[in-house]
């Protein structure tokens, strides 16, 4: 993942546009325009500081590729996506400032009629609000990353410095076991962690950030799976858990 430089208000063919719609009869134009392109800086700077607090806690918390450590797979599957919006915001970017040079190279050939076609570009905010909605999720996962990665270091140095420590079960612990490489999974594989995720779940006693951490995840793993709901697993939990009580 990379930042994104140079905000598009700095942006010399933007700037040559913004100038041009100064022409008298286009000011309706010259706004809406301007403030989409004052909307995708805010949103590209909304990007820059998630890609930063994500960098920051692959710093933090070890070895990435670490299959075993579950915290370091939920930030790398985070940062996929994070990446995959910054590819979006990019191709956005890319396309307005193409515009400009068209839209200025047109006027050349057209004169000031050229400039109608501004208001073409407006249609961009409704990619843009899908794209900040995104954003704005994978920052509240974010969020829980880092109080997840703070309450296991406070928990592990206050391990280390008991004289005779309680063992604790924390949710590293309960998904050691369980593959969350969701998408390297085959159908049934999925279905059967999304199952053990509820579990987990229903039955631990978990802080509220491994939690909040907890549901990220099976929220993740559910938009993967077709045609079923936490419904049908919650309830074939509670059915396997009557079964056994029987025997």
């Amino acid at each position: 993942m990379a930042a994104l430089a140079i905000p598009m208000r700095d942006d010399p063919d933007v700037l040559k546009l913004l100038d041009l719609l100064n022409t008298p009869g286009y000011q309706a134009e010259k706004q809406g325009f301007s403030s989409l392109i004052n909307y995708v800086d805010v949103i590209s700077e909304q990007y820059n500081n998630i890609l930063t607090e994500l960098t920051d806690l692959k710093d933090r918390i070890g070895d990435i590729t670490d299959r075993k450590n579950p915290l370091a797979v939920m930030v790398e599957r985070l940062s996929s996506v994070v990446s995959g919006i910054g590819e979006r915001l990019k191709a956005i970017k890319d396309s307005i400032v193409g515009f400009c040079k068209d839209t200025l190279d047109a006027a050349k050939d057209k004169g000031l009629s050229a400039l109608g076609a501004v208001s073409e570009t407006l249609h961009i905010h409704e990619g843009l609000e899908a794209i900040s909605k995104g954003l704005g999720t994978a920052a509240a996962k974010c969020e829980n990353l880092e109080k997840f990665h703070q309450e296991r270091v406070a928990l592990h140095e206050a391990v280390e410095s008991a004289e005779s420590p309680e063992p604790t079960v924390s949710l590293a612990d309960l998904l050691a076991d369980t593959r969350i490489d969701f998408e390297n999974l085959t159908p049934d594989e999925l279905e059967m962690t999304y199952a053990k995720l509820l579990e987990i779940g229903m039955n631990s006693d978990l802080s509220a950030s491994e939690s909040d951490c907890l549901q990220d995840l099976i929220d993740d793993a559910e938009s993967l799976l077709p045609n079923r709901d936490e419904a049908d697993y919650s309830q074939a939990i509670e059915n396997e858990s009557e079964q056994g009580e029987e025997i």
